[in-house]
């Protein structure tokens, strides 16, 4: 991925500007080398007062809902998925967060970054049963019971990683 510029998005609430949980991507702007400081000082400010769309070289907006689990949103098309995670990785970095992307086919896929040890996390579903694999390897089933999901074998060691687990599995399935 190439460079890429990370604004936060400010709403203005009197003669306050309020910090949003969204943040505007743009394309790195290209550092030509040889050019006198301050002519690329001028042509940069130039191109950052261009906003939104309106740039040439926006790439999308990242917007973050929730406070301890974080669900994000992308809303562009011109990154791929995967240089978006490289975004949220880089924004989320020392915070335990749960990213997933913007595919409802993926949305039992997911990350969990918790004490800077990241986590891959994969349910699949199988005949009334969830599989759940951390890190390619098998950690527990979790099964309908009557009304409720629960773990039928296996454990899952981290109390907020389960909680998550649950509530994706309880989407999938409501």
């Amino acid at each position: 991925m190439e460079t890429v510029d990370i604004f936060p998005v400010y709403r203005q609430e009197g003669e306050l500007y309020v910090a949003t949980q969204a943040f505007r991507l743009y394309q790195g702007y290209p550092d030509e080398e040889g050019e006198d400081f301050e002519e690329r000082l001028e042509r940069y400010l130039e191109y950052v007062e261009l906003e939104g769309e309106a740039n040439p070289g926006f790439l999308g907006e990242v917007h973050f809902q929730g406070t301890t689990v974080y669900e994000w949103k992308y809303t562009g098309q011109r990154l791929s998925e995967a240089e978006v995670l490289q975004v949220v990785d880089l924004l989320q970095d020392n915070q335990q967060v749960f990213l997933s992307g913007n595919d409802p086919d993926t949305a039992l896929s997911f990350t969990y970054d918790r004490f800077h040890e990241r986590k891959y996390i994969q349910l699949m579903a199988d005949e009334g049963r969830f599989l759940v694999f951390i890190n390619g390897g098998f950690s527990a089933e979790i099964g309908l019971m009557e009304t409720e999901w629960e773990i039928t074998s296996g454990d899952i060691i981290d109390n907020r990683l389960e909680r998550e687990i649950m509530r994706r599995i309880r989407a999938h399935n409501p």
